[in-house]
């Protein structure tokens, strides 16, 4: 055989075995599955923290933007709009500040709040609608409008108004399957500041608002509104107004946006789990669509390190129902749309034998453990401290607990707290918790042994009150592991 003819043999054979190797790997376009953790700082590609408060998704191409409030300098008042890139949800790049406090004279002084971004296809343009305010109150409650050619460009600002003469906070705006566009916002029907919400139609340019569609929720005093469409159903997700402060998330459905719209459901536990809602994004991949519930937790101290919620929510437009479960950790492939929970993780205490200091009548320790958020136990007085405990039944490898904590509304108060854990219900190793801060919902991550768990509730502490009149009360404690 010739040298050529060997040399001919031998490119092939290598030709062979590199398509092979490349058929093997991961097909280089499709996004991995990466992890969501709920509670961290998260920081971007650069090793800054993320500041996109308030913010949206807007999908481009294969790449994902990530649209909000700059709140480095902490302040209250409006200093950038922030946009982010991605592929796969995970790892943000830092782009631009598409609208500065410079963009525009009234930009100067004022409250920018909010930030959603849409695309309109007959006009090419992107385009944003924000919360807008002077920056000393919230007396103005208008919406601004700004536009731009390319989604993380220079936006050009158009002004500031109130939609049809209607006062306009909290917002957002909502694009349906056939182009025609909405603004949802939290406005004054009955003369209350953001008692009841309004929805409009948006003009074909989307520059402006055309019309008036309906009120939603009649003196509900809801805000936070995020809308998501699935199976021929709206979904319009909001939070209660009490300012910085988590409460009960809700939702309801319409089979048009102008509605009628079903009554406010719960969504979540009673503090949504310590978090506001700002957005719902579809994410639909090869495999399936899934829905991401995004939202802040805010912390009104220092807003730059209000930190990011972000959920799988699962909607059944058939039945129209929603479902919103905390997940300290899961997996998300952006490219198949396919959502992963850790599988070491089951809840251990639900439904087991539970006990406490004392029980108010019809407020058993059971209700704490039964899988229901809206159920609680509470004590027979308000008596500081109490305690609750789960027996398990066996002991076990405890990595993480969860407790859905009362507050008041207009009242709010965070819990001083520890967990107690015994292998023999005699002997108990203590966690010191009594320096949390956070507010309606608390996770712990553990590495323990253990069959009894005991929850110290030590206090409460009311932001406007100096004392504590609460009476210990639990809605739900889960206590995850194997």
């Amino acid at each position: 055989m010739s040298q050529v003819s060997r040399l001919s043999k031998l490119m092939v054979s290598v030709a062979l075995l590199l398509a092979l190797f490349v058929a093997a790997l991961p097909n280089a376009s499709h996004a991995a599955s990466v992890n969501i953790t709920n509670g961290p700082v998260w920081y971007d590609t650069t090793g800054g923290t993320i500041q996109a408060h308030g913010g949206s998704i807007i999908k481009a191409g294969s790449t994902y933007y990530w649209i909000g409030e700059d709140r480095l300098n902490n302040s209250h008042n409006f200093s950038n709009v922030v946009c982010y890139s991605s592929t796969d949800l995970k790892n943000w790049a830092w782009v631009s500040y598409p609208l500065k406090n410079t963009s525009a004279a009234e930009l100067a002084s004022s409250k920018v709040e909010r930030p959603k971004i849409i695309y309109n296809s007959s006009t090419g343009k992107y385009v944003m609608w924000m919360h807008y305010e002077n920056g000393t109150d919230y007396s103005l409650g208008r919406v601004a409008v700004a536009s731009s050619s390319s989604v993380c460009g220079s936006y050009t600002y158009h002004g500031s108004f109130r939609p049809m003469n209607y006062e306009s906070r909290d917002m957002t705006v909502f694009k349906d399957d056939d182009g025609t566009a909405y603004l949802v916002s939290a406005s004054n029907k009955n003369g209350g500041a953001n008692d009841t919400m309004a929805i409009f139609q948006l003009s074909s340019d989307y520059l402006s608002v055309a019309s008036f569609k309906t009120w939603y929720s009649d003196n509900g005093y809801r805000e936070a509104p995020a809308v998501v469409k699935q199976g021929g159903k709206y979904f319009l997700i909001t939070s209660q107004a009490s300012g910085w402060y988590p409460n009960q998330g809700g939702y309801s459905t319409a089979t048009s946006m102008a509605g009628p719209w079903t009554a406010v459901a719960p969504l979540g536990n009673p503090s949504t789990f310590a978090s506001q809602s700002t957005f719902i994004l579809p994410i639909q991949g090869t495999s399936a669509t899934s829905y991401l519930y995004m939202a802040d937790r805010w912390n009104s101290s220092a807003l730059g390190d209000s930190r990011y919620i972000w959920l799988p929510l699962t909607l059944n437009g058939s039945s129209g129902t929603a479902s919103l479960e905390w997940y300290s950790s899961w997996n998300l492939d952006a490219a198949t749309g396919s959502i992963t929970y850790p599988s070491t993780l089951t809840n251990l205490s639900q439904g087991k034998t539970a006990t406490a200091s004392s029980s108010a009548s019809g407020y058993a320790p059971s209700n704490a453990n039964d899988g229901n958020y809206q159920t609680s136990w509470k004590a027979s007085a308000a008596t500081w401290p109490s305690w609750w405990q789960v027996d398990l039944g066996s002991s076990k490898n405890v990595r993480e607990i969860d407790i859905s904590w009362y507050m008041v509304k207009g009242s709010e108060g965070y819990h001083q707290y520890k967990i107690e854990y015994s292998t023999n219900g005699t002997s108990y190793t203590t966690i010191d918790r009594t320096s949390n801060k956070t507010y309606g919902f608390t996770t712990d991550t553990l590495n323990i042994t253990a069959r009894y768990i005991r929850i110290q509730l030590v206090n409460a502490v009311l932001w406007n009150n100096p004392g504590n009149w609460y009476t210990p009360t639990l809605w739900e404690v889960k206590v995850l592991g194997s």
